[in-house]
């Protein structure tokens, strides 16, 4: 058995609005030096990307729901994450192709979710400036975290 591959920050989004919070934070991290961090656009690239790790963080863009930029963290299984629409411009949806991952036996051990609440996610408008805060935040968080940065 192949031993897994360190923790991976994966970013979700496509180029409409907020939806493309999870690359931004992404983009924040390769600038900042993290090499464990990844772009994917829907639930087939995000399970292709999963295969292999140990411990994943997915951040994709939540629909607005009056607090554009709120963060809200959840660990899979969550039935909370139900509750919680994400914005899915993706074909195969993030809670779909995690159902899928853990069919497939290649489900990381841990899964952590980060959902970033839109203002929009409108074709052809950029980052709103709450979200942009909010991704500067959390782009600290996870750069302090030890088992996300680059190895020397």
């Amino acid at each position: 058995m192949s031993r897994p591959c360190p923790s991976l920050v994966i970013g979700l989004g496509s180029p409409h609005g907020d939806d493309q919070a999870g690359w931004a934070l992404v983009d924040r991290l390769e600038q900042r030096g993290m090499m464990s961090a990844q772009r994917v656009r829907d639930g087939v690239e995000l399970l292709a990307a999963l295969e292999g790790h140990d411990d994943v963080i997915l951040v994709d863009a939540s629909a607005p729901a009056g607090e554009p930029g709120r963060t809200r963290a959840f660990t899979w299984p969550c039935g909370e994450l139900a509750e919680v629409p994400l914005l899915s411009t993706h074909g195969l949806g993030l809670v779909e192709a995690l159902r899928m991952a853990e069919t497939l036996g290649n489900l990381p051990r841990k899964v952590t979710i980060i959902a970033v609440e839109s203002a929009a996610a409108l074709a052809g408008t950029p980052v709103s400036a709450a979200v942009e805060q909010a991704l500067d935040g959390l782009a600290e968080r996870l750069l302090s975290d030890d088992s996300l940065r680059r190895q020397s």
